[in-house]
């Protein structure tokens, strides 16, 4: 057998040869563009080592709490990679409410819904905080994906529950495609604010 493939061309008949060209062609065309994605599952990660302990002071609203960590100090601490819908008004409750054309109150009060759900699974709660590429947002919040003290992901929960959705901000992109997901699953379902 040669290593040299359009050698042996010449020796098929005209229709094979035209096979051959086609199925090399779409060979080199599926390799171009890479592995087929794989579809993720709304299931909850393994709990990663070297969390830094902390304890839920404050719900601010459904995507920003207030920590005490066990070293020192208390922060706002943005959850990552999820959105909740605002309860206070502010520019961005203003252009939530023109993009999506519901009311300020509207969306208030899916925001509360939201909020009451963080309270009830992280209000006075211990956690451990794992951080992604950015510890901080620019308006000096921590930044960090919450979990509880049975091994659950609160970023992923809220999310597959409904009373989050997905935002995702790079470089802080570590569970993203797992948000998505849960994201899909909670709207398929019409859990929490997807039914209302």
């Amino acid at each position: 057998m040669t290593s040299r493939p359009w050698l042996e061309l010449a020796s098929m008949n005209r229709l094979s040869a035209r096979r051959w060209l086609r199925l090399s062609t779409l060979g080199l065309l599926v390799l171009s563009l890479g592995p087929a994605p794989v579809r993720t599952a709304c299931t909850m990660p393994p709990q990663p080592d070297g969390l830094v302990a902390a304890r839920v002071m404050r719900i601010v609203d459904g995507d920003t709490v207030r920590v005490a960590l066990y070293g020192g100090g208390s922060w706002p601490l943005r959850l990552l990679g999820i959105d909740t819908p605002e309860v206070f008004q502010s520019e961005k409750l203003d252009r939530d409410a023109r993009d999506s054309g519901r009311s300020k109150e509207a969306i208030q009060a899916l925001g509360r819904l939201s909020s009451r759900y963080t309270r009830m699974h992280l209000d006075a709660k211990d956690v451990g905080l794992e951080f992604d590429v950015q510890r901080w947002d620019r308006f000096g919040r921590l930044l960090a994906h919450v979990w509880l003290s049975d091994g659950r992901l609160f970023n992923l929960q809220i999310v597959r529950d409904g009373y989050a959705q997905v935002l995702t901000i790079p470089p802080n992109v570590k569970y993203a495609d797992l948000l998505l997901a849960c994201q899909q699953e909670a709207r398929r379902h019409n859990r929490g604010l997807w039914g209302r």
